[in-house]
């Protein structure tokens, strides 16, 4: 079957006559009468792959309708949420080459909020008002935050003397057992420090004393090490995963025997 064959079976006819599958040629769409230039290699394999004979008009075409049916279905979504739509909104996601993102503004008819947020916002989460979903989450972390500070203020005075007497013990045991806990001389210095080390504890202050485990044992040599900065910045209340608990700690730590 001769090129020019092939094309007039998927809606091309080659205005000129046929000079290689590869060089460009004038032809037109016998769906839309759109005359271009392309080569009729790129025509048939066009047609093979995507079922289209790659006429650019008849293109535009299915992507118009295309993209109206998903904005049709997309205010569709809206208004099955319960939604209703306030501002002149056709359904689009986002404008632009860029897709830039659509704000669009929505009320919600049960809480009566107006809010104006990101169209996909709406369209793929389960968002149904940010103003509620704002008080929620603030409300949430308040509570919370309550809670902490009260449970924190109960046990503060005497945290504080029990974090300020391992400090004072570990000092001492880091001076009496440097060549154990530091047996590298690795610099010691504050966090920021390029290069520098802290005294780790192994088992956390915070977690030995909500433990009730003695200040000695807490500050005992064993249970120090040395961690670069970076790695032993921030609070810690928790054990970490997989660390050694040290013997010294053998019938308090429930897991250590």
């Amino acid at each position: 079957m001769s090129y020019e064959q092939r094309l007039l079976e998927i809606g091309i006819i080659l205005l000129e006559p046929f000079n290689g599958a590869k060089t460009h040629h004038s032809m037109k769409c016998v769906h839309c009468n759109h005359e271009w230039t392309a080569t009729p290699l790129s025509k048939t394999q066009a047609f093979q792959k995507y079922g289209y004979n790659g006429c650019p008009e008849c293109n535009k075409v299915r992507i118009r309708e295309r993209n109206d049916i998903t904005r049709q279905q997309n205010i569709q979504i809206v208004r099955d949420k319960g939604l209703i739509i306030e501002s002149d909104w056709d359904g689009r996601n986002a404008i632009g080459k860029n897709c830039t993102p659509l704000l669009v503004t929505f009320r919600n008819p049960k809480c009566g909020h107006v809010f104006t947020c990101n169209a996909v916002n709406i369209l793929r989460t389960d968002t149904m008002c940010t103003v509620c979903g704002k008080e929620e989450r603030t409300s949430h972390i308040n509570n919370w935050s309550k809670s902490n500070s009260e449970e924190w203020k109960k046990t503060a005075d005497i945290w504080q003397r029990y974090k300020s007497k391992v400090t004072k013990l570990t000092k001492q045991s880091y001076k009496n057992n440097k060549h154990k806990i530091n047996p590298n001389d690795l610099p010691t210095g504050r966090a920021g420090t390029e290069g520098a080390y802290h005294i780790d504890h192994i088992v956390p202050v915070r977690y030995c004393f909500e433990h009730f485990i003695p200040e000695e044992i807490c500050a005992h040599p064993d249970n120090l090490q040395m961690l670069g900065w970076r790695e032993n910045v921030g609070s810690r209340d928790k054990l970490k995963e997989n660390i050694k608990i040290p013997k010294i700690f053998t019938g308090l730590i429930m897991g250590c025997s």
